[in-house]
């Protein structure tokens, strides 16, 4: 193959994603953007994936891509040493960048809540102002277990709730933003995220809301599907990987 055959342009995906989910747009706290630059400038494959796992990365390598993009960064706590395995490490030895769109890409219209809410059928879906959360209604109201059965259904994921009552307006908010239950506006009649503590479910029930948690990762891995859209509409000559992993837990019962 010629050089620069088929090839895409690092700059140009990173420009490209950086309109669709802005860096500055992140959380203060967060890391999201090229987290691990491998230098490589032309590309022929990208892999998107959930996570910047050893898998994940290994998968990159064996597919040519490139670059590895993520939801959730590659480094978030500051490391305090390297070695080997730590992961960016390992991408980089095996010729992989990472690029890590977390909140930006939470926000980003058309991104991680806007993908959960319209894999729940919500209609006339509006952002409230954390830049997060989502709110839409339902074609059709149902019942609180009902409408529980159907974010299991939509998601392939275990569930729990709690709540009775009728629900046609839903917030929801992916990941772990079960605290996102203390700040919902009036009307609000359920809330779906992926993690929700005792004390949010204490607080949903009192407040008689439906409160569903359906996992952190059934809740955003959608997204990658997005991003994987996003792209080879974007970059007809690219080859677009996707790393579908599984929920690093199972659900069993006793």
């Amino acid at each position: 193959m010629k050089r620069g055959a088929n090839m895409t342009k690092r700059a140009d995906i990173l420009a490209f994603l950086e309109k669709k989910a802005p860096v500055g747009t992140a959380e203060e706290w967060d890391n999201a953007g090229l987290l691990a630059d491998a230098g490589k400038e032309e590309l022929h494959t990208v892999c998107v994936a959930l996570d910047a796992t050893p898998a994940a990365i290994d998968f990159a390598a064996k597919k040519g891509a490139g670059l590895l993009i993520t939801h959730h960064p590659v480094i978030f706590h500051p490391l305090k040493c390297l070695t080997g395995d730590t992961p960016a490490v390992t991408a980089l030895k095996k010729g992989v960048s990472i690029l890590s769109l977390h909140t930006n890409l939470d926000k980003a219209a058309g991104g991680v809540n806007d993908t959960l809410a319209a894999l729940l059928g919500l209609c006339d879906v509006i952002t409230l102002p954390d830049g997060m959360t989502r709110v839409g209604k339902l074609p059709t109201p149902r019942g609180a277990a009902d409408f529980a059965k159907a974010v299991a259904a939509a998601l392939a994921a275990p569930v729990a709730f709690c709540g009775e009552n009728t629900v046609e307006t839903v917030a929801v908010c992916s990941g772990g933003a079960g605290d996102g239950v203390f700040s919902l506006p009036t009307g609000v009649d359920a809330y779906v995220t992926g993690e929700m503590k005792h004390h949010e479910f204490l607080a949903a029930r009192e407040r008689g809301l439906c409160a569903v948690a359906a996992g952190h990762y059934a809740t955003e891995v959608p997204v990658i599907y997005t991003l994987e859209k996003w792209l080879r509409e974007a970059f007809p000559a690219l080859t677009v990987a996707v790393f579908a992993d599984t929920a690093p837990y199972t659900v069993t019962e006793g």
